[in-house]
């Protein structure tokens, strides 16, 4: 079972890899040793001196306290630089109300800022400045409401998507979700709107960005709706296939667990028909609902429940995975036999024959079973209706057409990223 810890961290900026690895450590599935090594590089990264002389004694048990406090006195009196610099725009920032009340015309905002404040395009460098810096410190929340007053008020494109990647990062640490969706859904705007982009590096910059959003989908209330939303959208499956396959694995652990998009099982199997990615949650499906192999299925339920355990975004999915994934399946069981022993369906499961018997009753008595139980014998008879010649043949014909329509997308996507 692949681990993704170090393959999504490779997408994400230094303060945002810290989650992920103070999980791994406290969930204990990788060297522990290595793990305190990894926090003390990707600290020293960042400008929280405090922390990283924390992690450098974790990890080495030693370190010079001379070092120490000059490089904590250097921050400092950076810190104190910038901040003089950008004092103007940072009383400006800090009125909520007037920003509030700016407009989207940037040009407007910034005659508006001098005009009436003093604050001129240099004041807004220095402020872009400042609140990088803050941003490095782990002053997070200074940081999001700076960096969001420069994109109001400078006109530079190029320093306005560097302001809203780090507005996005500094709201996913605050863990203000609904600020991190707008941050998204603004970020996305402005990579699609840019004409002076090449097609390939558009598409490297949304694998970029879904890893980032990972946080949004996995947190927000409605973020497992979002990722089935925005990665069956064309251009961002074209950038998972060709940058990002493994984020096919969050794909389909959100469609599973989550009931009201079940339908979207039968576009997921058309992508993963046509991708040789290897997972364990891709691997369900298929043995799920497309071999009906149960035996593997089995075997990769098992399979899943440990990697989303270990998964720092999939924890919070294990219940409703666990749920839907094992009702599917008893589901799909009941559907190619015709006398079950609830006994043993259950002990493939994992679940106590109850729970199994329970589950098949909510089936029948949804219409999504035709069956009778017999409680006291243990067994459920199930009614299989047959289906005529011409419905044989038609089911074959739209599996076949499915899988063929899946592998040309996979070669038309592949010649089209080769063309860029």
């Amino acid at each position: 079972m692949r681990d993704l810890t170090s393959t999504i961290a490779a997408r994400l900026d230094a303060h945002l890899t810290l989650p992920l690895l103070e999980f791994a450590l406290a969930e204990g599935t990788h060297d522990a040793k290595s793990l305190r090594e990894a926090k003390l590089a990707t600290l020293v990264k960042t400008k929280m001196c405090d922390w990283a002389e924390e992690a450098r004694a974790e990890a080495s048990g030693s370190g010079s306290a001379a070092e120490a406090k000059a490089r904590r006195d250097a921050t400092v009196e950076a810190h104190a630089a910038l901040g003089k610099a950008a004092a103007r725009a940072v009383k400006f920032a800090s009125d909520g109300a007037l920003i509030k009340n700016l407009r989207r015309d940037k040009a407007a905002n910034a005659k508006f800022a001098e005009d009436n404040h003093g604050v001129t395009s240099a004041d807004v460098d220095a402020l872009y400045k400042f609140a990088k810096f803050e941003y490095e410190c782990g002053d997070y929340e200074n940081a999001s409401e700076h960096l969001g007053a420069v994109q109001l008020l400078s006109a530079d494109n190029e320093r306005c998507e560097s302001a809203l990647w780090g507005k996005f990062a500094a709201d996913i640490l605050l863990r203000n979700w609904g600020g991190a969706l707008d941050d998204m859904n603004r970020l996305r705007d402005a990579l699609e709107s840019n004409a002076s982009t090449s097609n390939l590096v558009k598409m490297k910059q949304r694998a970029w960005l879904l890893h980032y959003a990972l946080f949004v989908f996995f947190n927000h209330p409605n973020g497992r709706n979002l990722i089935i939303d925005v990665l069956f959208q064309e251009r961002y499956m074209q950038a998972v296939q060709q940058e990002a396959p493994h984020l096919l694995r969050y794909l389909a652990v959100a469609i599973v667990a989550n009931k009201k998009r079940r339908n979207m099982l039968k576009d997921l199997v058309k992508i993963i028909q046509s991708d040789v990615y290897d997972d364990p949650a891709l691997d369900f499906v298929v043995a799920a609902f497309v071999d009906y192999d149960f035996s593997k299925t089995q075997e990769m339920l098992k399979k899943c429940d440990a990697m989303i355990e270990k998964d720092f975004f999939l924890i919070g999915c294990k219940d409703a995975f666990d749920e839907n994934a094992r009702q599917y399946v008893i589901e799909n069981y009941c559907k190619v036999n015709k006398r079950i022993d609830i006994a043993n369906l259950a002990q493939m499961l994992g679940m106590p024959a109850a729970d199994v018997e329970a589950t098949i009753a909510t089936l029948i008595r949804g219409s999504k079973l035709n069956a009778r139980i017999d409680s006291e014998a243990g067994f459920v008879h199930v009614h299989v209706e047959k289906k005529s010649v011409n419905e044989q043949i038609i089911e074959k014909t739209k599996a076949l057409l499915s899988k063929t329509t899946a592998l040309t997308q996979a070669v038309l996507a592949n010649t089209q990223a080769q063309a860029y």
